[in-house]
């Protein structure tokens, strides 16, 4: 685990954290690496951790031994809200250390699982505007239909959560497409996500609504596109001792940043 006194304690200060891993720049021998981040008007990156599995037992090990380097610096670290991909692993782990944290799914994560789904099942050509136009197979009703159902399958995470079960379930009445996989789509959505009582995902992790009225980051995209910029900096799994420069250097690049906006630590 890599982190300084200043980003430890940029990190107490935001009430939000965002977390991803990248393997693209994991050294030999290592199976990721994994960052934390911090938001407070700024998403900037905390704590590295290069980690040989990824596992929930892992992550709690990074969490607990974060908040005791924190505890004997004097800084308290209470995160409210965590936005993460959809990893079990990693949902566990912050909800066995944060037990009152709000965890959210980064929504765009959500809304691939839903296209990957969609090109399993065989329906990209109905759904995609773009590839449907090149078969007449489908009418323009069917075409608009089957665009409006996906589309509203994604929009499930947008809309407040008393109105997801009622809105899809008009989705399916009214706009299912005749296809034969639709059904398994629509199975897919309740059994993964909508469903109240058992989905997989319940809706307070993969909804979205509330990110959206208090205006916060409601997606991991500023996170991943800073791993694929580090990523970009080096070859596939450059040397330890040329990474850990390289964060040393983003650390001082993010210090003198936000103490130029006025945020001193």
């Amino acid at each position: 685990m890599f982190a300084s006194d200043w980003s430890i304690r940029f990190l107490s200060s935001c009430s939000q954290w965002h977390s991803d891993g990248t393997f693209k720049c994991r050294p030999l021998l290592f199976e990721q690496v994994y960052i934390l981040f911090g938001f407070n008007n700024f998403m900037i990156p905390c704590v590295y951790c290069l980690t040989t599995k990824k596992d929930e037992n892992v992550y709690v090990k990074i969490l607990q031994h974060l908040l005791t380097i924190a505890s004997q610096k004097g800084v308290i670290l209470n995160p409210t809200r965590i936005t993460c991909d959809f990893e079990l692993a990693t949902i566990n782990a912050f909800r066995a250390i944060f037990n009152a944290v709000h965890i959210s799914g980064c929504f765009f994560h959500y809304a691939q699982s839903l296209w990957r789904k969609v090109q399993e099942l065989g329906l990209t050509r109905l759904v995609n505007p773009s590839n449907a136009r090149r078969s007449s197979k489908f009418s323009n009703e069917a075409r608009k239909n089957a665009k409006d159902w996906f589309m509203a399958a994604i929009g499930l995470a947008l809309i407040p959560p008393n109105l997801v079960e009622k809105t899809w379930i008009e989705a399916m009445d009214e706009k299912t497409p005749t296809h034969r996989s639709s059904v398994k789509f629509n199975d897919y959505m309740v059994s993964t996500y909508v469903d109240i009582t058992s989905s997989r995902y319940p809706m307070e992790l993969w909804n979205v609504n509330d990110a959206l009225r208090k205006n916060l980051p409601r997606t991991n995209n500023h996170v991943e596109g800073y791993n694929g910029r580090l990523g970009s900096l080096f070859p596939v799994h450059p040397h330890l001792s040329r990474l850990l420069n390289a964060y040393e250097t983003n650390m001082f690049i993010n210090i003198i940043l936000l103490n130029s906006q006025g945020f001193i630590q």
